[in-house]
């Protein structure tokens, strides 16, 4: 089973998973290179929600330190192994490491805004997928797009057949009806 992305047995995964891999292995926090601090602040001021200006917890290191957590598992996704890598970058950098005490780091990543996150992937996506070079697209021209959707199915009562339709093959009154919803989206 491979490690580091939760779930990630199958094979059609593996290789994404050694790109993972190569990219996790380097010391400290490896968004760090990739992921500007300037880009990670202007995002959060935004949405208000910039904090650790002077500690060591500053909102690039917690988004870096953030995104470094969730593609690990077992020991390497604790908070023990998070406080490890910023005190390796901070050593690295040549700045106050954190104490071992990963009650600081938890605090510090619960403060991380979900909006400003969502805001910065779909930034960084956005830049991606301008730069995609014309032959990794759909005939050359068509960017992905993703559909979500769903179907349910429930008894075939008069009360569910008012609200729902039945299915066009189905005599009325037998079997179950259905509904289904699709919305289409960018994939970003």
């Amino acid at each position: 089973m491979a490690t580091g992305i939760p779930n990630s047995c199958r094979r059609d995964s593996r290789s994404f998973q050694k790109i993972v891999d190569a990219f996790l292995t380097s010391d400290g926090l490896p968004f760090a290179e990739i992921l500007s601090a300037e880009r990670i602040e202007r995002i959060f001021v935004k949405h208000g929600g910039l904090f650790g200006l002077h500690g060591v917890y500053t909102t690039a290191i917690m988004v870096w330190s953030f995104l470094s957590q969730v593609l690990r598992d077992g020991k390497e996704a604790s908070c023990q192994a998070a406080v490890a890598r910023v005190a390796s970058y901070c050593e690295v950098q040549g700045v106050d490491s954190p104490t071992e005490d990963t009650g600081d780091y938890c605090r510090a990543r619960a403060k991380l805004s979900a909006s400003a996150l969502r805001d910065l992937s779909c930034e960084v996506a956005e830049e991606l997928q301008q730069a995609a070079e014309p032959r990794w697209l759909w005939k050359n021209k068509h960017h992905a797009k993703l559909i979500d959707g769903f179907t349910f199915t429930m008894p075939d009562t008069p009360k569910n057949q008012a609200k729902y339709l039945q299915q066009k093959g189905q005599a009325t009154g037998v079997g179950l009806v259905w509904w289904r919803s699709f919305r289409w989206r960018p994939l970003v």
